[in-house]
């Protein structure tokens, strides 16, 4: 009688031809996830950067043109303005910038300081880490830091701020 050979692998060749597979696919699964999480990533900050920009456009408008400026606490927020609309300061009216959980809102005051509207600036902004100070008062000038953050991105600016109307009113 002549043994017939058995077909198939064995053990051995089963488990060497499985490393090889995961030399090949660990790598590939790695790189697939990592290029997913920065497109992710990339495209949040897409989000975030513009309302960092917007909020320090709109700030940094107003300080230029504000008679007064009153710095809320500890961050500086809630952050008023009077704007001045000619040399009688009784005309003045006023802005104020304030928090409502994660969005920075405007709003604007008649010179009887009742409430004439309220603009939504920006979305997404890390209030613990958004500020207002002053380097120089008798200068008219301040530092701004504003910062956005979604779930996998963040974005942060400073900005220095300087007064351009005459504070000798």
């Amino acid at each position: 009688m002549v043994k017939q050979r058995e077909k198939g692998f064995t053990l051995l060749e089963v488990l060497i031809g499985l490393a090889i597979v995961a030399i090949i696919v660990a790598p590939i699964t790695m790189t697939t996830t990592l290029i997913v999480k920065s497109f992710r990533q990339a495209a949040e900050y897409n989000a975030v950067l513009p309302q960092v920009q917007n909020a320090s456009y709109w700030i940094s408008r107003d300080v230029q043109i504000a008679s007064g400026i009153t710095l809320g606490d500890p961050n500086g927020f809630p952050l008023a303005f009077d704007i001045p609309t000619d040399d009688d300061s009784t005309h003045d009216y006023g802005i104020k910038y304030l928090f409502e959980g994660n969005k920075l809102m405007r709003e604007v005051y008649d010179s009887s300081e009742t409430l004439v509207s309220e603009t939504f600036i920006a979305d997404h902004i890390d209030t613990d880490n958004t500020t207002f100070s002053t380097v120089d008062t008798d200068a008219g000038h301040y530092r701004l830091t504003v910062t956005a953050a979604g779930d996998v991105a963040v974005a942060t600016k400073s900005y220095e701020i300087k007064q351009r109307i005459s504070l000798d009113y």
